[in-house]
């Protein structure tokens, strides 16, 4: 096993709602390392100071770029081109998804989603992006 395989992987929750935050906080604390970011431009700046192993993104960010920009923006970013962006959103509607899947995220969950969902969707995306 190398060094990095050792560490807890780090995971960057980016969404504009206080509360959502503190949720997923609570849902992912155990089990990985879990960093946030209330918008756009904050995403950006931790991004490019910190490597992540998967990227939650709420599609619906209140101010700057909307999350499917932001996605665009995240593959572009040197050593993000296949890490994994998992979409958090209240959009259900396929064509909803089909839309955030082109955009570039990798994965997509809907609120309100359960503990064991969030962490298994997170957990399967993380190994995916392994091998």
């Amino acid at each position: 096993m190398t060094k990095q395989e050792n560490l807890i992987p780090a995971v960057l929750y980016v969404e504009d709602d206080d509360i959502s935050r503190e949720v997923v906080i609570l849902f992912l604390k155990n089990s990985f390392e879990i960093d946030t970011a209330s918008d756009s431009q904050e995403a950006v700046k931790k991004l490019s100071i910190k490597k992540y192993s998967s990227v939650l993104l709420d599609i619906n960010l209140g101010k700057g770029l909307s999350g499917i920009d932001l996605v665009k923006r995240i593959k572009k970013m040197q050593g993000y081109k296949n890490v994994p962006i998992i979409a958090v959103t209240a959009y259900a509607l396929r064509e909803d998804e089909k839309k955030i899947m082109s955009a570039g995220c990798t994965h997509y969950i809907t609120k309100p989603f359960t503990k064991v969902s969030l962490l298994n969707l997170v957990d399967k995306a993380i190994s995916e992006s392994r091998h």
